[in-house]
């Protein structure tokens, strides 16, 4: 009994730690300093090596292997996945990016005012590295303002 009690109280633990998540502060002055093409040009570099990209209008789940082409072009990111199907982040619906930690994660959330619920993202981007997505959340940021 003892034991099944404190199983239980490990697995609680457990899964309120998995479920935390941790804001990140975000500097957008550096890449703010950025060209627009030097911008573009490091987004196409690091976009792809997110470990997952979530999107929620439409709701699609996506793993690097799913994604056949990433395209960065001046106005927006277009993620092409499956046959015909393709995702577009215009940076002119971005309304907000933020950087949360959960787990083993980063998760670079986008806020669009194309997103029907305000308080959700239309966009997750998950990587390990702190570094890397706090630089791609930057990146995203510098491009809402252009």
């Amino acid at each position: 009994m003892r034991a099944l009690a404190l199983f239980s109280a490990a697995l609680v633990v457990a899964l309120v730690s998995c479920k935390s998540h941790k804001a990140v502060p975000l500097d957008k002055t550096e890449a703010a300093d950025l060209p627009q093409a030097a911008t573009l040009q490091k987004l196409r570099e690091m976009l792809p090596t997110a470990e997952f990209v979530y999107c929620y209008a439409p709701k699609w789940t996506l793993k690097p292997t799913d994604i056949s082409t990433w395209t960065v072009e001046n106005d927006a990111v277009t993620i092409e996945h499956g046959k015909g199907n393709s995702l577009r982040l215009g940076f002119a619906d971005i309304t907000d990016v933020r950087l949360d930690a959960s787990g083993k994660y980063y998760y670079v959330k986008v806020f669009t005012s194309v997103q029907p619920e305000r308080d959700r993202p239309q966009f997750d981007f998950l990587f390990r590295i702190e570094e890397r997505a706090k630089e791609v959340g930057e990146l995203l940021l510098a491009m809402k303002k252009r």
